[in-house]
């Protein structure tokens, strides 16, 4: 009998294979370690179980298969990260609707055609004679020849059908193109939709070109009439409001940073990385949406922006913010100096760049600087502004001494009394709940477990530490662990030798998974320190008392719950029966203290 697509892929790949593809993995023991991509550390918490086909960090609590590391690494959806290692194990998935095939026949063969149109781009740039001047163009823009050909930088011919005369000799039709955005029709005449410009090719997470940015150049560029910026429209494979450019070059760096700059043109983005900040991405000729703020926060909840500071960069970097603190990121802003874009900062000086980096605003201290430059503070019009500008933001804050902060600051600014500067917040209607967060670490996001949970996974590493403790472990012992985990434990009991292989066929696949990362966690034990056995026994007693007082706790609410009950039904009979219980439990809990 075939298996499922996901079980005949776990068959014909090796997790170290996949992960290895990521990570620099070294032997430790049984198994293999690395610095955890997920989250910034200096000694490797991170581990694989070639035998269980399982991955755990040990600092951040992050765990899975290869399909869960592929999905958090490349920031995809399941269905993404199945097609990925299918084609990695060789795998032809088989759906049974026609319409699906039919769209993924398609995308296949436009990937094709604008892969081809990205190669025909990339040789007028390196060979044709006007290709010579917009690369020098570029060089003195501030581009290196390294970023020219990291970035697949071209240049689209001024002639009109140079790029479909190409794709017609690669065996593609004219509606090929025109559905991959490259063709347009000019009075009922086929042209190139991009002629005599500079070509930044469009990359999904995975690499692969999926449309195209192109600037104006050269003659037509004096021509006011022509749009500087042409994107590719949308098309089965680019949607310019979810995707964004250079992300798959940037996001292992903006796990690894914590958080990710955010600019708005290419060629910021390619001048950021190459200045040193590889965690840069731009939107791509659009404005920032909801749907890229989903596809960031697949990475990280922080969020530098760094939009160009003129009137209309001012604007879209207010509305950015607003935004991103609606989809819960930690907001904070570059300032660029002399209201120059990105781009020139870089050009002019790398190390104007990573200044104004080191030197970020909170929210908060950009809209009041905003605000302040904005409007007159000597002038009564111009006070009232300053408020109506910063105060819906201060409204956001849910602690009232941060409130008080800046309530203060306003009013020395504007010459106010603080009580009328804080009669105008109350005056403003409740903006709806939006979170304004601080810093927060990877470790502080992790999944926080239970305390009962916690102890019960430290029982369990240390029995696979050391089985014979599980001579100790009393019938009355193993009603203390949830159910699940008791059927485990008799299992244990009965048969303290028993292999793990033996073990997932005997239990639901849902505790043997959990266990897979119980057993990697005491195997990592035993490799990284010598075995005490003395003090692994203390610990398992200290375990079993704790799960005990939890257990006892547990109970006294209970009871105190059915009191309360009792009480209000005037049932003083059951009141008294069960206050003589309550008692009785009570003492018990407090002798095991």
């Amino acid at each position: 009998m075939v298996g499922s697509p996901v079980e005949e892929i776990k068959n014909r790949l090796d997790i170290t294979d996949v992960l290895g593809q990521y990570l620099k993995l070294q032997k430790a023991g049984a198994n293999m370690r690395a610095l955890c991509p997920f989250h910034s550390e200096k000694t490797p918490s991170f581990f694989v179980s070639p035998g269980r086909q399982v991955w755990r960090c040990f600092g951040c609590g992050e765990h899975g298969d290869i399909f869960s590391f592929v999905m958090k690494i490349d920031g995809v959806e399941f269905g993404d990260a199945l097609r990925a290692l299918a084609q990695k194990a060789g795998i032809e998935l088989k759906r049974q609707s026609p319409f699906f095939e039919r769209m993924q026949t398609e995308r296949k063969q436009l990937s094709e055609v604008v892969e081809w149109a990205a190669r025909f781009f990339e040789k007028q740039l390196a060979e044709s004679k006007t290709g010579e001047a917009v690369r020098q163009y570029l060089l003195e823009r501030g581009l290196t020849e390294e970023s020219i050909a990291k970035w697949r930088l071209g240049y689209a011919p001024e002639s009109a059908r140079s790029l479909l005369d190409f794709l017609k000799t690669k065996g593609f039709r004219e509606d090929q193109a025109s559905r991959a955005g490259l063709r347009v029709l000019v009075e009922g005449q086929p042209f190139d939709r991009f002629r005599s410009r500079v070509m930044f090719p469009i990359q999904d997470q995975n690499s692969q070109v999926i449309g195209f940015g192109g600037r104006i150049f050269g003659e037509k560029a004096k021509d006011k009439t022509i749009a500087k910026y042409l994107n590719t429209a949308n098309t089965p494979l680019y949607d310019k409001s979810r995707v964004l450019y250079g992300l798959d070059k940037a996001k292992l760096e903006i796990r690894k940073q914590d958080h990710a700059v955010l600019v708005e043109g290419y060629v910021d983005a390619i001048l950021a990385s190459q200045a040193g900040s590889e965690n840069v991405v731009a939107v791509s000729g659009t404005a920032l949406t909801v749907f890229h703020l989903k596809i960031l926060k697949r990475y990280s909840p922080n969020l530098f922006l760094s939009f160009d500071m003129d009137l209309g960069g001012d604007v879209a970097t207010r509305r950015g913010i607003d935004l991103a603190i609606g989809e819960g990121f930690s907001v904070k802003v570059v300032s660029m100096p002399d209201g120059k874009d990105p781009a020139d900062v870089v050009a002019k000086n790398p190390e104007l760049w990573k200044k104004a980096l080191e030197g970020v605003k909170s929210i908060f201290d950009f809209s009041f600087d905003t605000a302040l430059a904005k409007f007159d503070k000597t002038k009564p019009e111009g006070k009232k502004a300053i408020a109506s500008s910063f105060l819906p933001l201060v409204k956001r804050i849910p602690n009232r001494i941060e409130q008080s902060h800046w309530i203060s600051r306003l009013a020395d600014e504007l010459e106010v009394k603080e009580e009328d500067v804080a009669e105008e917040l109350k005056r403003l209607p409740e903006e709806a709940a939006v979170p304004v967060l601080g810093d927060d670490s990877p470790l502080a996001r992790a999944e926080q477990k239970p305390r009962k949970k916690l102890l019960e996974e430290r029982a369990l590493v240390l029995l696979f530490r050391k089985p014979s403790l599980l001579e100790e472990l009393k019938d009355a012992d193993i009603l203390l662990f949830s159910i699940p985990l008791q059927e485990v434990l008799e299992g244990m009991k009965k048969n303290p030798q028993l292999d793990f292989k033996t073990f997932e066929t005997l239990f639901p696949q849902e505790t043997t998974e959990s266990l897979k990362y119980v057993a990697l966690r005491a195997e990592v034990e035993s490799w990284e320190k010598e075995e005490d056995e003395e003090e692994q026994a203390l610990e398992f007693k200290g375990c079993l008392s704790e799960l005990q007082k939890l257990d006892l706790k547990e109970k006294l609410d209970t009871i105190a719950k059915e009191i309360k009950r009792a009480e209000e039904l005037h049932d003083d009979k059951k009141v008294k029966t069960l206050m003589e219980e309550f008692q009785m439990l009570s003492r018990n809990f407090h002798l095991s203290h």
